[in-house]
């Protein structure tokens, strides 16, 4: 199969960031990168997982430069390099549903073991209003570093490693139908929001100002947080 430009650009970013997590010590943390999981709701493709006494690192690589702008709970964040915009799924909702992958995979029911980051390429300016780790890929280590508070016993963490690695050699059929059931449920979103529609609870969009500018937002906030940067 013969990889796109994005593809091709996501791998780069995805080998730069498993360069920088093999130099973390060995005894301490434990990385497992690329792994496909199988889970009640279908599968999940996760980026990187470093598995640590300090807690569960779980990293979405965004090769991305230019702007990045955004909010925590907005559904599209936007991409904008010299004038050019390009939207994307917010990876802080991506990340959280990798987390709960994860979480019903090793069976481990306090979300608080895990640390959710999201790491963009150093050429990237972010300019996100949030209060997660979203960072470039040159502060990655330090972030890392920076947890010291004990929350995994050791045994723990060899177990869940082992069961990781199980996930980490997956066939080319099974990424194919991965890829496939992404793109369908991407589309699926679109074709609600190009008919007024909340694709996440059915409510009418709205369109309202923000400080980026205009966005769709959905009539049931803030019960529903869903946004759609135009």
């Amino acid at each position: 199969m013969v990889k796109t430009m994005p593809e091709r650009r996501g791998r780069a970013g995805e080998n730069k960031v498993s360069r920088i997590l093999s130099k973390l010590p060995y005894i301490q943390y434990r990385v497992i990168n690329d792994i496909l999981l199988k889970t009640s709701h279908g599968t999940t493709q996760i980026d990187h997982v470093v598995l640590s006494e300090y807690g569960i690192f779980v990293i979405e690589t965004k090769n991305y430069s230019g702007w990045i702008l955004g909010c925590e709970h907005s559904e599209e964040w936007t991409k904008n390099v010299y004038g050019q915009k390009y939207q994307f799924r917010n990876p802080l909702k991506q990340n959280y549903a990798h987390v709960k992958a994860l979480m019903e995979v090793l069976e481990i029911t306090d979300q608080n073991i895990f640390i959710p980051i999201i790491a963009f390429s150093n050429q990237a300016d972010i300019k996100v209003q949030c209060s997660k780790e979203v960072i470039n890929f040159r502060h990655l280590k330090n972030t890392i570093l920076r947890y010291q508070n004990k929350v995994l016993p050791i045994d723990k963490m060899v177990l869940y490693e082992a069961k990781l690695q199980g996930f980490t050699n997956y066939t080319k059929d099974e990424k194919s139908i991965h890829v496939a059931g992404v793109k369908a449920k991407a589309d699926f979103n679109k074709a609600n929001i190009s008919m007024g529609i909340c694709p996440k609870c059915g409510g009418k969009l709205v369109e309202r100002k923000g400080k980026y500018g205009n966005f769709l937002g959905c009539s049931n906030y803030p019960r529903c947080h869903f946004t759609y940067n135009l």
